[in-house]
């Protein structure tokens, strides 16, 4: 767990809830007051260095407005990993938080997340994944259909962090 204090953290940065900006509060460094906080890593995360230790600012964010660490994850509602609003950000297990990840395109063959076509059985497969381990839904004519299955399982299973896109 993170060592800094939510004493310090108020010390050094201002954050402003309705954008998700963290700004400097007084000079740290050769970091001035008013100037936005921290960069943006590869994959959209804001980090931010504190008295040599580095924070994601979605962290720091709930940190800031509960005055307590998150329990789990913090999970970006949008998924937009940069957006930072507090009102974008909940507390999430590290299922919830996986089950709110869109489809990859990228790597998806039918188009439809939790839809995977077999070539043998010439049949589409819908599974889904609850912490780490694979269920298996059914065996479908269409891709639209396991999808539908999919969809069922995932409201049901995630409930509020079901993405079904």
């Amino acid at each position: 767990m993170a060592k800094l204090s939510h004493k310090r953290l108020l010390e050094v940065l201002d954050y402003d809830p309705k954008t998700g900006d963290f700004t400097w509060r007084k000079c740290v460094g050769k970091v001035y007051e008013g100037r936005l906080a921290g960069s943006v890593d590869a994959v959209g995360y804001r980090r931010i260095a504190i008295d040599g230790e580095r924070f994601f600012a979605h962290r720091l964010a709930w940190f800031y407005v509960y005055k307590a660490w998150p329990i789990h994850q913090v999970d970006h509602i949008n998924v937009n990993n940069s957006d930072n609003r507090i009102s974008n950000l909940r507390d999430a297990t590290p299922s919830q938080n996986q089950a709110n990840k869109p489809l990859n395109r990228e790597v998806s063959t039918t188009g439809f997340k939790g839809v995977s076509y077999h070539k043998r059985q010439k049949r589409y497969f819908a599974r889904i994944r609850v912490n780490k381990k694979l269920i298996h839904l059914g065996c479908f004519k269409s891709a639209e259909d396991a999808h539908k299955a999919y969809v069922v399982a995932a409201n049901d299973i995630h409930g509020a962090f079901a993405r079904v896109a």
